[in-house]
């Protein structure tokens, strides 16, 4: 906006500038060649004057002297004819009298035509200059003098004058420049608040407010409107999240007591409808764990900030072996490599969401593989990889993955409720960390949280700014079953 605007102010300066100019250049341009005009005929005029008192058309050694001393000291060329155009003299032999404009002058002057200035046409080109006085004697014309000179010094005046106006034009535009760069950042200042403001609100700060007492009438109605927007939406995320947690916790208790009266019918129920009463009891779990999912979702999509330092190293670590139990009933080895390094995340966030990649790194890797959790950093962030070898995911399953309840491909009689990683996705983003599933090689599914570093400012400028493993050549690893690095979760979305 601030670009365009001065774009226009200054093309608008140098339009006006250019009309003010160029007529000016052009009237400047005449009046000099009405100028020399006029000295050329008084100079011929006085030269006429003098042969007349010498004699006319026969002039004497004085009169020659006097036209020889002129011609050399302008440059010119004087010539003198008889009444009948015949030429008695010039201070340059051999010149002639062919430009049929010349001619016509000429023979004016010899019927007693004085040049007049306005007869001449504008003229800063090469041609020379040709002026004709009669020679009068008792006031009949009996001759005439005539000079030829050149317009150097008038093309000369020209290209001066018009060096002078293009200054003059770039002075004024810079002029303009250097007062309305202030000007239009003056009058832009409420236009870039209000985009910091919308800026601010769109990455989640919803207690952020635009100014709308300052400004233009339209900016203020604008930030008015930005404003109720943002009240209204803060009210809708409000009530998600209000309806989500009283759903979750109304429907909790009610669940609770139906499983226990399902799973008191076991004794009940003949032999042939177990199979049944068990998958109702499994049923049962699975949605009680969509409540608590969803209520996690909710609160994680309407956190505005709050994000700490945590030791990434002890977080990893912690979770393994929280999950080592699990590895070891799936007969999975996990393997945690690379040295911590401080981030900022959410509290606990990183804890849950390491809970949702491992849980589907395990589920989906075959039984005796590997999942490989991986800790790496640069100057700004600490990345935190998850790998398995389990079938890994398509491009377009990739690109689903964090959907709310999406589910691909499912092993064996895995069950989820696609809201896993749409879960971490949400936790990280709210702590300004991101989620990335890429393919592990050779095979698997590898998920990356990428979270912000915290590094000491003189830490920087030593560093190579390129990514680095911190764990060395061979990494650091922890024995089979007590870490996870799976990418897995992105394989199912839950």
């Amino acid at each position: 906006m601030q670009r365009r605007l001065l774009i226009v102010y200054l093309t608008l300066t140098a339009v006006i500038l250019l009309a003010t100019e160029i007529p000016l250049g052009l009237n400047l341009a005449m009046n000099n060649y009405h100028h020399l005009v006029i000295r050329q005929v008084s100079n011929a005029f006085s030269l006429a004057s003098a042969a007349e008192a010498t004699g006319g058309a026969a002039p004497d050694a004085a009169w020659k002297a006097r036209a020889k001393a002129y011609s050399e000291k302008n440059d010119a060329v004087v010539l003198l004819f008889d009444d009948q155009g015949r030429r008695t003299y010039s201070t340059r032999p051999g010149t002639k009298i062919s430009d049929p404009e010349w001619r016509r002058t000429l023979l004016g002057a010899l019927v007693g035509e004085s040049t007049v200035p306005l007869d001449y046409s504008f003229n800063i080109s090469a041609r020379p200059l040709f002026v004709a006085e009669p020679v009068l004697k008792r006031g009949r014309p009996v001759g005439s003098v005539a000079t030829i000179s050149p317009t150097t010094s008038l093309r000369s005046q020209v290209t001066q004058d018009a060096l002078l106006l293009l200054g003059v034009a770039v002075a004024g535009l810079l002029a303009a420049a250097a007062v309305g760069i202030p000007l239009v950042r003056w009058s832009l200042r409420p236009a870039r608040q209000l985009q910091a403001a919308v800026r601010q609100i769109a990455q989640g700060q919803y207690s952020v407010r635009a100014t709308a007492d300052r400004g233009p009438p339209e900016l203020r109605e604008l930030a008015e409107a930005v404003n109720g927007m943002t009240d209204r939406l803060v009210s809708v995320l409000e009530a998600q999240r209000c309806f989500v947690a009283d759903a979750s916790h109304q429907m909790r208790n009610p669940l609770t007591a139906l499983r226990v009266r399902v799973e008191a019918l076991e004794a009940v129920v003949p032999e042939d409808g177990q199979e049944n009463l068990a998958v109702a009891v499994a049923e049962a779990d699975r949605l009680s764990r969509i409540l608590d999912e969803l209520l996690v979702l909710a609160n994680a999509a309407t956190v505005d900030g709050g994000s700490s330092t945590i030791d990434v190293r002890a977080v990893v670590e912690s979770r393994a072996r929280a999950l080592s139990s699990r590895a070891e009933e799936a007969d999975v080895t996990i393997a945690v490599q690379g040295r911590g390094a401080p981030a900022r995340c959410l509290p606990g966030a990183l804890d849950q969401v390491l809970d949702v990649l491992l849980d589907n790194a395990l589920g989906f890797s075959p039984p005796g593989g590997r999942v490989t959790v991986r800790i790496r950093s640069d100057d700004t962030s600490v990345y935190v990889e998850v790998e398995d070898q389990g079938p890994g995911m398509s491009p377009q399953e990739k690109e689903r993955a964090t959907d709310r309840f999406w589910r691909g491909r499912q092993p064996g009689r895995r069950s989820g409720s696609g809201l896993g990683l749409a879960i971490a996705k949400a936790l990280l983003k709210a702590g300004g960390a991101e989620l990335e599933l890429d393919d592990a090689e050779p095979r698997g599914l590898l998920a990356r949280a990428v979270l912000p570093r915290v590094v000491p400012a003189t830490a920087l400028p030593g560093r190579d700014r390129r990514a680095v493993s911190p764990d060395g050549p061979a990494g650091e690893r922890k024995p089979a079953r007590q870490g996870d690095a799976g990418g897995g979760g992105g394989e199912t979305g839950g």
